[in-house]
């Protein structure tokens, strides 16, 4: 159509060139003659011939670039609210184009028992919770018994390495107690015969003392017979020189004597200190084994009360069995329920699904009608291209292509809807199942927990017979305990003999060497005797004279032999009773040795004792801790067990306060309702329509931008519309879109618009005019526009020293004063009358139009 305008203003260029400028030559061609010749005289040419035309001045200015696409008003969305439960509709119907706001109750459904199976599902969560802390305590109970059986157990083994060292100890003690009775017994047969000896002395002693006394009347007589036997007196001077040797060695065998005798004294005073540091080691000990005996009386009662404690378990335990055992039936019974709405769902399912063909069907039909519509569009356009078609008729089509359009989308729509009750029917179907393995899994705990309260009961009951090794353990520490005390006691005993032994030692040493220094004393006396006897029988020898003095010499000899004698003795006397202490001493040792060895044995027999009470009370605080430890592990089940009974139940509550919530279907969004919605007392299935919804503010103009012109829209550009109706809108764009139809290789493009009054409906057809950016360009005349040689469309243009150029132009948009067209620079001098007998490199004669500048 604009190339026919073209060539019509071309030729009427032409005309108004030949009338106006041509026109002497053309009269004189339409009369036969030649249209050179003048009437007058032609003036002389010049050098070069000139075109005359006439140019404007243009400069260049920016316009605004539009769009212009047809469409059609569209919802900005259309919602078929549907029901996700079944039931009766218990509501008030809503009627068509009534105005809903977002979360407007559309549909009411009956709750029927929904609100039992909440309130049941909260009272089984209020349950689990209230399990938790009781489980927890008993977690926390478990783990605190648990240091406390790692103490007895760190104790118990302490008390092993003691009870192993008071065992070494005491066997170490044996020998030395073994050592000291063969010493003791080794020390009798030495004592025995220092008694022998001390009583061999007596009759020795005592005839000296006889012989002493005889020697008086001897004396006496020698006296008389003095004067008269200087030999007898010589003799007995032999006599007494011969008994000096006797005594001296009397005395040197007292004076030997004298060391032993000191000896066994400062070997009895050095085992008085050992016997004392006995004796205090063996007081020591009293206090500990006391308060081992108390350590041991005073677990008995804590014993007593683990005992008491794990039987009170024992009911807890079996009320946990009862409770477990009496969840599940009705864990059982939900198994059911869920068991029993999976066919309801899978026959949902089927129902939805068996929509499904149907509405494809509707988008084959849909379809094949777009591909019609399409086809007779095209032709119309052809048609009225050839000018054999009206307007109307294009319009027409284009209106039914675009009826085609929205009916392909209302069943791609009921598709996507038929496809999303499918999915709804599915999801509940899978709801239906999970619900089945939830119930199963309720069932499962339930057992789990009977198993768990089994294992409880077995646990108490373990914890009473744990209890009961723990109190006879304790009872078996306190005999031990006891035996460890009359122990200590008994060594007391024997370490005050073995001191008083040692005294006694002390005292036998002692009279064994003021024995022996009496018998030095008189071995002294002796040889003092003899040498008086020698000075005497000389003083006989020497004189007569003297014998008087020598006779009585001689008698007060024999009186001091006497007095000798008498010493001798109650010396040999004293020795005997001194052998006699000895050897009591010595018997006394061996029973002392004795008592040691028994009490070294007995203390053996306490140390094993203690060793086997410290590995048995070893080997039950192990049992305890192993007690201690499947406590806890059992409180962690049990606190597990809570909490995977609290999870279940949430997931109850979750499950009951959903199906709920679904009993009232309200308003996706505000708009207006498009169709009734569920009539009261209707029944509603899954998937089943509630009511339509549709929003008109904003609303849509959808239309289907050429791919020629995709580039100029922009999101967010200003647009506008005019309606059939006639009224105008305003908006601006919101979507294009980045995949062309595979049909009309268009893009669809939607305009939002402000419809406050919803006065524009859904569906009526709209010019939209898009604005796009704006771009320099000149304003010329339609009759401006020529053909170059290589037939682009330009304009001839005024160039330096008046030759005619050309420029190529594109033309943007068309005005009633003529044509915006692009290509040329910000100035330029166009060429609008006389442009098509001129061409490129042709020099002319502009004349410019007044008024005509841009």
């Amino acid at each position: 159509m604009r190339f026919f305008s073209i060539m019509t203003a071309v030729l009427v260029s032409a005309t108004l060139y030949l009338m106006v400028f041509e026109r002497e030559a053309v009269v004189a061609f339409a009369a036969g003659g030649d249209p050179t010749e003048t009437p007058e005289a032609a003036p002389e040419p010049p050098a070069v011939d000139r075109v005359s035309v006439v140019a404007i001045q243009s400069n260049a200015e920016t316009i605004e670039q539009v769009v212009l696409v047809r469409g059609q008003t569209e919802a900005a969305r259309q919602v078929d609210v549907l029901a996700e439960t079944s039931g009766t509709v218990i509501s008030e119907p809503l009627r068509k184009g009534a105005t809903v706001a977002a979360g407007d109750l559309l549909c009411s459904i009956d709750p029927g028992t929904s609100q039992v199976s909440l309130a049941e599902a909260t009272a089984r969560l209020g349950e689990a919770k209230s399990r938790l802390p009781e489980a927890r305590a008993r977690l926390a109970e478990a783990l605190a018994t648990l240091p406390a059986a790692e103490a007895r157990v760190a104790e118990a083994r302490a008390r092993v390495p003691e009870a192993r060292a008071r065992l070494s100890e005491a066997k170490a003690n044996v020998p030395a107690a073994q050592a000291r009775l063969a010493e003791a017994m080794a020390g009798i047969p030495t004592a025995e015969a220092r008694l022998l000896e001390a009583r061999a002395q007596i009759p020795t002693a005592e005839a000296g003392l006889t012989e002493a006394m005889a020697r008086i009347p001897t004396s006496e007589a020698r006296l008389v017979e003095a004067e008269a036997s200087i030999p007898t007196a010589k003799a007995r001077l032999t006599e007494a020189l011969a008994q000096i040797p006797a005594a001296e060695a009397r005395l040197s065998e007292a004076g030997s004597s004298i060391p032993t005798a000191e000896a066994r004294l400062s070997e009895s005073r050095a085992q008085i200190p050992a016997a004392e540091a006995r004796l205090r080691e063996a007081m020591a000990s009293i206090p500990t084994a006391e308060a081992r005996l108390a350590e041991a009386l005073a677990n008995v009662p804590a014993a007593e009360a683990r005992l008491v404690e794990a039987r009170a378990a024992i009911p807890t335990a079996v009320a946990r069995r009862a409770e477990a055992l009496a969840q599940i039936p009705a864990a059982e019974a939900r198994l059911a329920e869920a068991v029993a709405s999976v066919p309801a769902a899978e026959a949902a399912l089927e129902e939805a699904k068996a929509r499904l063909p149907e509405a494809e069907a509707r988008v084959l039909e849909a379809e094949a009608r777009l591909n019609e519509a399409r086809i007779n569009a095209n032709a119309a356009t052809r048609l009225a291209e050839g000018g054999f078609a009206a307007e109307t008729r294009v319009a027409s089509a284009e209106a039914s292509l675009q009826s085609a359009v929205a009916g392909v989308q209302a069943s791609k729509t009921g598709l996507e809807s038929a496809r999303a009750g499918v999915q709804t029917a599915m999801s509940r179907v899978e709801s239906a199942k999970a619900s089945v393995q939830t119930a199963k899994g309720q069932i499962e705990s339930a057992k789990a927990g009977v198993v768990n309260a089994d294992g409880q009961v077995e646990s108490a009951k373990a914890s009473v017979e744990a209890a009961k090794g723990q109190l006879e353990s304790a009872k078996a520490s306190v005999v031990n305990a006891r035996g460890s005390v009359e122990s200590a006691k008994a060594a007391v005993q024997t370490a005050k003999g073995q001191v008083e032994s040692a005294k006694a030692a002390v005292i036998s040493a002692q009279g064994s060497v003021e024995s022996a220094k009496a018998s030095v004393e008189t071995a002294k006396g002796q040889i003092e005797s003899a040498k008086a006897t020698v000075v005497a029988a000389r003083g006989q020898v020497e004189g007569a004279k003297a014998v008087v003095q020598a006779a009585k010499g001689d008698v007060e000899s024999a009186k001091a032999a006497v007095q000798s004698a008498k010493g001798q003795l109650e010396g040999a006397k004293a020795a005997v009773q001194s052998a006699i202490g000895q050897v009591e001493s010595a018997k006394a040792a061996v029973e002392s040795a004795k008592s040691q060895v028994e009490t070294a044995k007995a203390g053996i027999e306490a140390a094993k004792s203690g060793v086997e009470s410290a590995d048995a009370g070893v080997i039950s605080a192990l049992s305890q801790i192993e007690t201690a430890n499947a406590g806890i592990e059992a409180a962690k089940s049990g606190v597990e067990g809570a909490q995977a009974g609290i999870q279940s139940a949430n997931a109850g509550v979750a499950s009951a306060e959903v199906d709920i919530e679904r009993l009232e279907v309200r308003a996706p969004f505000a708009g207006l309702l498009e169709s009734d919605t569920a009539e009261l007392g209707a029944l509603l299935q899954p998937g089943g329509l509630c009511a339509t919804i549709i929003q008109l503010d904003p609303i849509k103009l959808v239309g289907f931008v050429p791919e020629t012109q995709v580039d100029s829209v922009k999101l967010g550009a200003l647009a506008g519309a005019r309606l059939a109706s006639g009224s105008e809108v305003v908006g601006q764009v919101t979507f294009l879109s980045r995949a062309a139809d595979q049909a009309t290789r268009t893009f669809r493009v939607e305009v939002t618009v402000p419809n406050d009054d919803f006065s524009i409906r859904d569906g009526q057809t709209a010019e939209i005019v898009i604005q796009s950016e704006g771009k320099l360009a000149h304003l010329v005349p339609q009759s401006a526009l020529t053909l170059n040689d290589a037939g682009a469309l330009g304009v001839r243009t005024v160039e330096d020293k008046d030759i005619t150029g050309f420029a190529t132009v594109e033309i943007l948009r068309d005005a009633p004063e003529g044509l915006y067209v692009s290509g040329l620079a910000q100035a330029a001098s166009i060429i609008v009358v006389g442009q098509e007998y001129v061409t490129e490199g042709v020099a002319i004669t502009p004349t410019y139009r007044e008024g005509a500048s841009r």
